[in-house]
């Protein structure tokens, strides 16, 4: 599949970006002559220019980005082979092809392939277990009859009003105090601590 189509090269200037006017020359010429004609046309197409174009390179040695993006794609070679900055043809993959865009100020269009980044922008369907952050900013914490906020105090434990609140607490909401504070654990926090010391209080 083509990272970089013949739309997408449409805004790109036809200024030269050989690095070495010899090797690119060299290169060009092998590469092109000794692909099938098929694969030629796909080259020019997808370059949106004309043969003429390729065969000037063979002459000056000068590149416009267009060919060489173009026959890195179809023949699969590195971009900066046929510049002339790496010596090894290796293989045109979407973070060799992002490099090259970006080292050639083509950011516009690295942008659009940048490695790892998703292509799907679209917003996505909330899970029926997601809840908003917000919407968990807002709800309060869990209270029930005759225990307050001081649950999460450390110092509210030994207190006489916790075993007061303890005795009261119905076993339906002691039962419901725990999951909150296990699933608060969940999150992080002591909560796990603070759940254990509440369930061996209500037990004894």
């Amino acid at each position: 599949m083509l990272l970089i189509t013949s739309d997408m090269m449409g805004s790109i200037k036809r200024s030269n970006v050989s690095k070495d006017t010899e090797k690119t020359m060299q290169r060009i010429k092998d590469g092109f002559l000794s692909a099938k004609n098929k694969v030629k046309t796909e080259i020019i197409e997808l370059a949106g220019v004309s043969r003429a174009s390729v065969y000037r390179v063979y002459r000056e040695g000068t590149v416009s980005a267009k060919i060489v993006i173009a026959m890195a794609q179809i023949l699969n070679v590195s971009p900066f082979y046929y510049t002339g900055e790496a010596d090894e043809k290796d293989e045109c993959n979407r973070d060799t092809l992002h490099s090259f865009l970006v080292k050639k100020g083509l950011r516009d269009l690295a942008y659009k392939i940048t490695p790892g980044k998703s292509r799907d922008n679209s917003p996505k369907e909330p899970k029926a277990n997601d809840t908003p952050a917000e919407e968990n900013e807002s709800k309060p914490n869990i209270e029930t009859p005759g225990m307050s906020k001081a649950i999460y105090t450390s110092d509210f434990f030994n207190s006489p009003e916790f075993s007061k609140a303890a005795e009261e607490l119905p076993l339906e909401e002691a039962q419901q105090l725990l999951t909150a504070l296990y699933i608060r654990a969940k999150a992080g926090g002591n909560a796990a601590h603070i759940a254990d010391i509440v369930r061996r209080c209500l037990l004894t």
